[in-house]
């Protein structure tokens, strides 16, 4: 009969209930807000694996209303938690806050608070560095709340068993790969160097004609004769237009066309007359080269025939 004493216990085993908590949520210093939610969360999340019946700040704001939960959590002492105590069937209150500190330090204080008296039951307070390190003492702190709390409230609080973590997947070397032999290459052509082929002769450069100097000084009298012809032309021109100009100086009472015409026809004459000795002059040079050196020179006559004066050149290379 020894044995079966621990039958008397099943009627408590089957009637016990798991602690009771409500998170009302954790005030953060000089930290950015959203993480105070975030903080929240996680230790309800903490102290819902060790097996307690956890209501979060969340689910506070669903079950009373925004409005409500500001009034509650607005004040502090005793009253405020007999309030929210009636307001939700909780056994006690987590509250807590996180400070950061200078060097990537931060202060860690929670508290569990009975609910109907407003007591403190258990304290966790930790300096650690880093944040993730926050979130390993909520784990740690968690433990010891719900301890402390089943302890308090006569309640069994049974944790969660958490799936064992799946083995590392080994990778699996990958096949070697399979060599398939090549056959060996062909031997390369032998490359055939093309012959050079000798570039072509340039062409011949053409030359012109030669005149033969005998027959060049043979016709050296028709350019002579013909410049001759036009000097002549010229002074006969010139001759004309300085008649016109005396015609216009003897004092004679004229129209204005008159004398107008007169003074443009002796305008026009001795411009021609310029001309024409010009011409004639280089003419009779050439005739003269041709006569001298037995063939055309290579030079080109220039005539200039300006307003006042006839110039005459000649331009290149005398053989």
């Amino acid at each position: 009969m020894r044995h079966w004493w621990w039958l008397c216990l099943l009627p408590a085993l089957c009637w016990a209930e798991p602690l009771k908590l409500a998170i009302p949520g954790i005030t953060v210093v000089d930290m950015d807000p959203q993480r105070a939610t975030f903080l929240s969360e996680h230790l309800a999340q903490q102290l819902a694996d060790e097996g307690a019946e956890v209501i979060s700040s969340q689910d506070l704001g669903v079950m009373l209303g925004l409005e409500r939960q500001r009034q509650l959590l607005g004040c502090t002492g005793r009253k405020c938690t007999s309030a929210l105590s009636d307001a939700i069937d909780v056994d006690a209150l987590v509250m807590g806050d996180v400070a950061s500190l200078p060097n990537n330090r931060f202060q860690l204080n929670l508290r569990m608070l009975d609910s109907v008296k407003g007591a403190r039951v258990r304290t966790y307070n930790r300096r650690v560095v880093g944040f993730e390190a926050v979130l390993d003492e909520m784990e740690k702190a968690a433990k010891q709340l719900v301890t402390a709390g089943n302890k308090k409230f006569g309640r069994t609080s049974v944790p969660v068993v958490k799936p064992p973590p799946p083995p590392p997947v080994v990778e699996q070397p990958p096949p070697p790969p399979v060599v398939v032999e090549q056959p060996p290459p062909p031997p390369p052509e032998p490359v055939v160097k093309p012959e050079p082929v000798a570039p072509p002769p340039p062409p011949a450069p053409v030359l012109p004609p030669k005149i033969k100097e005998g027959a060049a000084r043979r016709w050296a009298w028709v350019p002579a004769t013909v410049g001759g012809v036009a000097m002549g032309a010229g002074l006969v021109l010139w001759n004309d237009s300085e008649a016109r100009y005396q015609q216009l100086r003897d004092g004679t009472d004229r129209p204005y066309a008159v004398s107008l015409e007169i003074a443009d026809g002796g305008r026009s004459r001795q411009n021609l007359a310029r001309v024409s000795m010009g011409v004639g002059g280089a003419l009779i040079l050439t005739g003269a080269a041709m006569a001298l050196f037995g063939a055309p020179p290579s030079v080109e006559p220039q005539v200039a025939v300006g307003r006042e004066h006839v110039s005459v050149g000649i331009a290149g290379v005398l053989p």
